[in-house]
C-alpha cells in the first residue's frame, strides 16, 4: 500500500475512533462539564444577539472557538450536546495534523499511527474531546499550526508559514499561551538544516522571520481588541494580578511542581515510551540507570516519588474531571491505593524513557531538526507559560503531549506486543471515565430539575459546580430576588450552605433524603450521589 493510501486509511480509522467515541460515552447528553458553561454562554449569546462576549468568570476571551461552535449551533440549534459535536470534531483534525507533522518528520507509517493514537486515547484529551473547555479545541488548533510550520521547514517552504501564523493566530484566540508558536518559529525555523542562522539581512532569513512576527503583532492587536470589547475576565485579570507574587515563591517550590508536570505528563503517554524502549537494550539500561538516581534525588529532597495521577486532578484514581465538581469527597477507593506505588514507578521509567529520547533528538536527519527544534522550542515555551501563571493542572499538560510522543519515536522501533495492550488500556479508562463523566454531570442535572419540579427554587439547590454555573452565575434570572451572581451563587462565588444538595457523600448537618445510582460508574470511586437536605435547627 503506498504511502498517501496508507495515510488516507488512518483518517478514516481515526475518524471512526472519534465517530465511535460520541456514542460510547453518550456525547448526545445535554450537560455542562467543568469550566464548559463558562464558554457555553458566550456561544449562546452570539446566537441569540450577534454580539461576542465573555462571562466575567471567564478565563480566557475563546474567540475562535466559540464562533466554530457558533456554525454548528446555527445548523443543529444551541445545546451542550451541539458544543461536544464542535469539540471532538475538532479534535479529530487536530489528531489528523499531528499525524502528519510525524509523517513530516520521516516517523514511518506505524510509529505515527501508535504515536496519534497516544494522544487520542490520553484519557485527559479524549474526555475534554467531548466537552466545551477549550482543553482539546486549543491543542487541535496547535497540532495543525505546527504541522504547518514543520512542514515548511521540512520542504524548505517558507510561504506556508504564513498558514501555520495565521492558525496560530486562531489558536490564540481560544488561549493566549497561543502565543508561543510563533516564538517557537523565531525561535526554531530561522537556521539552515546545517544549523547555521542565515544573516538576518538576507531575503532568505526575512522570509522565515515576517510571518510570526506579524502573528505575534497580531495577538498583541487582538489582546487589546478583545479586551476592552468583550467585557471583563475575572480569571484572566486575577492571574495577571498574581504575577506579582511570583518571587514570594522558593524555587524548591517551583522545582517540586515541576517535577510533578514531569509525571503528569509523562504517564499518558506510557504506552509509546514504553513500547519503544523496550525495543533496545541499552536504551532499558541508560532508562533503568536514569530512574534510579531520579527516585534517589526525589527520595531524598521531596520524601517522596509524586503519583502520576493524584487525587483531584482531571484524570486521576477517582474518576476524570468529575467528582471534583461536586460537594463532598469521594473517598480513596481501596484498589487504587494497592496500585499507586506501581504507576510511581511506571512514572519514573517513563519520563526517563523520554530523557533518553531528547538526546535521540540530536540525531534526526539534518532537514528533520528545524521541526524537531519547533517541537522542542514549543514545549519549553509552554513549560515557562505554565510556572509563570501558575497553571499548575494536568489539561494545562497536554500541549506537551505531541512533543513527548516525537521523543517516543526516536527511542527506537515501538513493539506492537506493548504499544497495542497499553493503548486497548488507556482507550477503555478514557471511553469510561469520559462516560462517567457526563453521566455524573447529567445525573446531577437530572436530581436538580426533580427538585425543582417539587416545589423547591433553583437558589436552594448546590447542584454542582458545573449545573450552579449554568443555571444561576450564567443565567442569574434563576437566582433568589436581588441576588447577585458575583456574591451569591453556590460552589462558584458561595460558601454558604444550601437548603438542598448533591453530594459525593453525606454531609454534616445535612440529612440523605435520595440515594442516585451513578449508572456509569466502573472503577471510579463512587457509584451513587446523595441528595441531601440540610436540617433545621
Amino acid at each position: 500500500m503506498d504511502s498517501r493510501a496508507t495515510d488516507r486509511l488512518t483518517f478514516f480509522l481515526l475518524a471512526v475512533i472519534f465517530g465511535a467515541g460520541w456514542f460510547l460515552v453518550g456525547a448526545g447528553r445535554n450537560t455542562p462539564v467543568i469550566d464548559d458553561w463558562v464558554y457555553s454562554w458566550s456561544v449562546e449569546h452570539f446566537l441569540r444577539t450577534g454580539e461576542l462576549r465573555v462571562l466575567e468568570y471567564s478565563g480566557t476571551y475563546p474567540v475562535a472557538q466559540v464562533l466554530w461552535a457558533a456554525l454548528f449551533g446555527k445548523l443543529l440549534g444551541f445545546s451542550f450536546a451541539t458544543l461536544h459535536l464542535a469539540t471532538v470534531t475538532l479534535s479529530a483534525i487536530g489528531c489528523w495534523a499531528w499525524y502528519l507533522t510525524l509523517r513530516e518528520l520521516d516517523v514511518d507509517a506505524r510509529a505515527s499511527l501508535l504515536a496519534t493514537l497516544a494522544l487520542v486515547f490520553n484519557p485527559v484529551f479524549f474526555a475534554l474531546s467531548f466537552s466545551f473547555m477549550t482543553d482539546a479545541p486549543f491543542v487541535s488548533a496547535s497540532n495543525v499550526a505546527v504541522y504547518c510550520l514543520v512542514s515548511a521547514a521540512r520542504r524548505d517552504r517558507p510561504g506556508r508559514l504564513w498558514i501555520g501564523c495565521a492558525i496560530a493566530v486562531a489558536a490564540f484566540l481560544i488561549r493566549p499561551l497561543g502565543v508561543a508558536i510563533p516564538i517557537a518559529a523565531l525561535v526554531a525555523l530561522p537556521w539552515r538544516a546545517s544549523g547555521r542562522p542565515w544573516r538576518l539581512w538576507q531575503t532568505t532569513a526575512a522570509e522565515w522571520i515576517a510571518p510570526p512576527v506579524c502573528a505575534i503583532a497580531a495577538m498583541a492587536a487582538l489582546w487589546i481588541v478583545t479586551t476592552r470589547t468583550m467585557g471583563q475576565a475575572d480569571w484572566q485579570t486575577i492571574r495577571m494580578e498574581n504575577l506579582r507574587w511570583w518571587t514570594s515563591i522558593p524555587l524548591t517550590q517551583y522545582a517540586g511542581w515541576n517535577v510533578r508536570i514531569l509525571c503528569e505528563t509523562m504517564f499518558p503517554l506510557a504506552p509509546v515510551l514504553l513500547a519503544a524502549l523496550f525495543s533496545r537494550r541499552s536504551a532499558v539500561i541508560a532508562s533503568g540507570i536514569i530512574a534510579v538516581a531520579i527516585a534517589i534525588v526525589l527520595s531524598v529532597t521531596l520524601r517522596e516519588i509524586p503519583s502520576p495521577l493524584p487525587n483531584w486532578q482531571t484524570w486521576s484514581l477517582q474518576d476524570i474531571g468529575a467528582r471534583a465538581m461536586l460537594t463532598g469527597v469521594a473517598a480513596t477507593s481501596a484498589w487504587s491505593a494497592r496500585v499507586t506505588p506501581w504507576l510511581r514507578g511506571v512514572s519514573l521509567l517513563v519520563i526517563a524513557a523520554a530523557i533518553v529520547g531528547l538526546a535521540g533528538v540530536r540525531n534526526a536527519a539534518p532537514e528533520d531538526r528545524r521541526g524537531a527544534g519547533l517541537l522542542v522550542a514549543l514545549a519549553a515555551l509552554h513549560l515557562i507559560l505554565v510556572n509563570t501563571l501558575w497553571l499548575y493542572n494536568d489539561r494545562y499538560y497536554i500541549v506537551f503531549a505531541p512533543l513527548v510522543a516525537y521523543l517516543a519515536t526516536r527511542l527506537g522501533p515501538m513493539r506492537l506486543w506493548i504499544a497495542g495492550p497499553l493503548l486497548a488500556l488507556w482507550a477503555c479508562v478514557a471511553v469510561t471515565g469520559a462516560r462517567d463523566m457526563l453521566g455524573v454531570n447529567d445525573t446531577a442535572g437530572g436530581i436538580a430539575r426533580r427538585l425543582e419540579a417539587s416545589g423547591v427554587k433553583p437558589w436552594e439547590i448546590d447542584a454542582g459546580y458545573a449545573w450552579n454555573g449554568w443555571r444561576l452565575y450564567a443565567h442569574p434570572e434563576n437566582l433568589a430576588p436581588g441576588g447577585d451572581p458575583q456574591s451569591d451563587v453556590p460552589f462558584v462565588t458561595s460558601d454558604a450552605p444550601s437548603p438542598y444538595a448533591i453530594a459525593n457523600s453525606p454531609q454534616p448537618g445535612y440529612e440523605v433524603v435520595a440515594v442516585v445510582p451513578l449508572t456509569d460508574a466502573t472503577w471510579q470511586a463512587t457509584r451513587q450521589l446523595y441528595v441531601l437536605k440540610r436540617r433545621t435547627p
